[in-house]
């Protein structure tokens, strides 16, 4: 089983999934073989399709969301197409309530299992194994909670509701092995994949499909199994943050949520934990009790702040009940939930959030501004800003038109997103001092910002590319083609746009191709050009949305006017990326290697100084930190050129495979090795043989290499820079538009 993240930078990576542990567990203990890809690596496609090819898998089944359905599918081909006799299954939210859409689109998808998996797996297996693995032998018309093809006809069997058709089973979710006892999940990965101790939901909320999904039942694990688990999370403890109880709503109970607290306490479990919750099922009591549980950050959803648009969201009161003009339930939530942010805040719970939505079903800009001004006077430490999305399968979903919606894909052809419109424009309501979206986009420009710097984050050659620049107002499909081949899943695609125009007019195609022809990845910025004044500065997209106070903008430029202004101590200059456009810039740089080699601790005189702006050309000072070693990221030019260097020749295009690029790139450098005569050279072993060293001469570059001793200052300044990076995590980002 397979979890693909979503193209945000904190999880790039194949990671445990909870729900797919579940199913592994139950499998495993009926007798079947089954585990989960697991891997702190970047692939591209083909080298994940290998890697899971060397498990020998009858079946492969992923699990799958919106934001890493493309991921899912392209590595789903690549397996179809290594091995046609692996069995395909895609289940989790997604396929719940688009099967036959996915298997419209995806050829390579066998089934879709909707719902809950576990007993709809065993049963699933068991049909199979008793055919030898073959779809064409299987009789899979009696296994409730399938999507499958038959003699090319999809067809969608009834759910199977078994959760539902077992609620006279006191705790029948206990029926189901815990990932953690059954070491099916390793303790020390409870976070950040987390626990849980119920599931579904009992609420009204129609913008939310968890309550559709368990037909608004809360289905429980008893409290002794919930006990057992963190008992033997609790010999481990050594976590790196607070593991998760990822309960739709963890106090929506109360009473259980007291006696699970109570029995954490009685059990001497020093656990750090975290959950969201709802204020109107929590407590001043039961806050106390949390914190003394190990509960050291809690969250709380707020949606809207304006009783009318909560009773139309169903949040307190369902959202079509009667006396529609007395909203005291409402009311009293709102109050509430001042009370219970305020009091968690006191407690020393940290952090505490809260999550808003604009756009909601009968909300107006003034509704929306209201929720804001609330936010603003709470005792947060943030607060979550989201635009109202509305899903498949969702209340909703079915009655959008009610509220004025217009729901359209995303893709031409690509039918599995769907954007909705807003009864007023949602980019109006300004982001509040706590907004999570502040800090979330300074991090992904600063993300920005070294990439374009190519800084070096891997230190060996892999066949494919981190990250892809593309320096063109135009993504086509063979670029998409490309980039599907020769980029890391959930790597980083940035656009450069040669102005705002261009931006305007072309974005949402550019966005409708990736979707359409399958990004690898969903990390996709968008940047535009400015210039004045001599200096080039790149903007990102979103701020034309969110204000350009957001974020910030990335100025190129000179470095022997960079190190001016460094010099002069005058501002901040981590948005700054120097480049080299004359030898008088070289020099600046030159003469900054020298000052920092001569201090006697370079070290203490960058820990000392105001951050060094970003140098483009730093790599060709070092013996072995060059994008052009280790080919991190590519440029991909108007004319489909692919380049490893700002100042390089193309070493390729976008018809070229990786291996052609690499061929290319070690005959180039063979070629210059011989005419710089560099194995004869004092400096061979030191020097990474810059290949393009514009603005200078071969000659001079040479020279400079020779009477200077560059690399370990050239390093140390690389080095220094990681480990600030390290200080500065990227946050998850989800970048379905909603």
């Amino acid at each position: 089983m397979i979890f693909p993240s979503g193209g945000d930078l904190l999880s790039s990576k194949f990671k445990y999934h909870l729900g797919s542990s579940y199913i592994i567990a139950y499998l495993k203990e009926n007798g079947y073989e089954a585990e989960q890809f697991v891997s702190n690596e970047n692939f591209n496609v083909g080298e994940c399709v290998k890697k899971i090819a060397e498990y020998k898998p009858k079946i492969v089944g992923f699990t799958v969301y919106e934001k890493n359905f493309m991921q899912c599918a392209l590595i789903s081909r690549g397996l179809k197409a290594f091995n046609s006799d692996i069995i395909i299954i895609f289940g989790g939210p997604t396929p719940s309530v688009q099967s036959q859409e996915i298997m419209d689109r995806v050829r390579s998808v066998d089934l879709c299992v909707r719902w809950e998996g576990e007993e709809t797996m065993l049963k699933l297996l068991f049909t199979l194994s008793t055919n030898s693995f073959k779809l064409n032998r299987a009789n899979l018309d009696k296994i409730n909670g399938i999507t499958f093809r038959k003699e090319k006809e999809i067809h969608i069997n009834p759910n199977s509701n078994i959760l539902l058709s077992n609620t006279s089973t006191k705790y029948y979710l206990d029926k189901y092995p815990s990932p953690y006892l059954s070491e099916t999940i390793p303790a020390s990965a409870a976070f950040p994949t987390g626990v849980i101790t119920t599931r579904g939901c009992n609420q009204n909320c129609v913008y939310c499909n968890c309550a559709i999904m368990s037909k608004r039942n809360l289905f429980l694990h008893s409290v002794e199994r919930v006990i057992e688990e963190l008992l033997y999370l609790n010999e481990y403890r050594d976590f790196k943050g607070p593991i998760p109880i990822n309960d739709d709503g963890f106090t929506i109970i109360p009473a259980r949520a007291k006696r699970i607290c109570e029995k954490i306490i009685y059990n001497n479990i020093k656990l750090p934990l975290s959950c969201i919750t709802r204020c109107d099922k929590t407590t001043e009591e039961l806050l106390d009790l949390m914190k003394q549980a190990g509960i050291v950050s809690v969250g709380f959803s707020l949606e809207s702040a304006v009783p009318k648009v909560l009773r139309a969201i169903g949040k307190v009161n369902p959202p079509e009940s009667s006396n529609l003009e007395n909203y005291n339930k409402e009311k009293l939530f709102i109050e509430k939930l001042k009370t219970m942010t305020s009091y968690a805040k006191k407690i020393g719970m940290q952090p505490v959030f809260v999550s808003i939505m604009v756009g909601l079903p009968n909300e107006s800009i003034q509704d929306a501004q209201k929720t804001i001004d609330l936010v603003n006077k709470l005792d947060i430490d943030f607060y979550s800003h989201n635009k109202f999305h509305i899903y498949r399968g969702t209340p909703i979903y079915h009655n959008f038109k009610k509220y004025g919606y217009n729901i359209t894909p995303i893709g031409n052809k690509n039918k599995i997103f769907i954007n909705n419109d807003f009864p007023f424009d949602v980019f109006k309501i300004k982001l509040g001092p706590k907004a999570v979206t502040e800090k979330s986009r300074k991090l992904i420009d600063y993300n920005t910002l070294k990439v374009l710097s190519l800084n070096p984050k891997r230190d060996i050659l892999r066949p494919f590319f981190r990250n892809v620049i593309v320096n063109v107002d135009i993504i086509k499909t063979p670029l998409v083609k490309w980039i599907q081949e020769n980029l890391a899943i959930n790597g980083t695609i940035i656009q450069l746009y040669s102005e705002k125009l261009k931006y305007k007019e072309l974005h949402k195609s550019n966005e409708t191709t990736l979707y359409d022809e399958f990004s690898p990845t969903m990390y996709y910025e968008s940047y535009y050009w400015e210039h004045s004044d001599g200096t080039s500065t790149l903007k990102s997209g979103e701020s034309l949305v969110l204000g350009e106070k957001i974020g910030f903008p990335i100025e190129m430029k000179a470095s022997n006017l960079a190190m001016e202004e460094y010099k002069a101590n005058s501002y901040n200059m981590d948005n700054i990326v120097c480049v080299d456009h004359n030898i008088i810039d070289t020099r600046a740089i030159i003469n900054l290697l020298n000052e920092i080699s001569n201090s006697g601790s370079g070290f203490n005189f960058l820990l000392n100084k105001k951050p060094l702006p970003n140098i483009q050309q730093l790599c060709r000072w070092t013996s072995s930190s060059g994008n052009c070693l280790n080919l991190e990221t590519a440029i991909i030019g108007p004319d489909n050129s692919i380049r490893i260097c700002w100042y390089s020749n193309p070493i390729g295009n976008i018809e070229n495979s990786f291996s052609d690029i690499i061929r290319n790139l070690e005959h180039l450098k063979k070629e210059v090795i011989e005419s710089r005569n560099c194995l004869t050279c004092v400096k061979n072993a030191t020097c990474i043989k810059c290949l393009f060293p514009f603005p200078l001469s071969t000659k001079k570059y040479c020279q400079f290499k020779n009477d200077l001793e560059t690399n370990e200052v050239a390093k140390l300044i690389i080095s220094f820079n990681i480990s600030k990076d390290l200080l500065i995590k990227p946050s998850n980002r989800l970048k379905i538009k909603n």
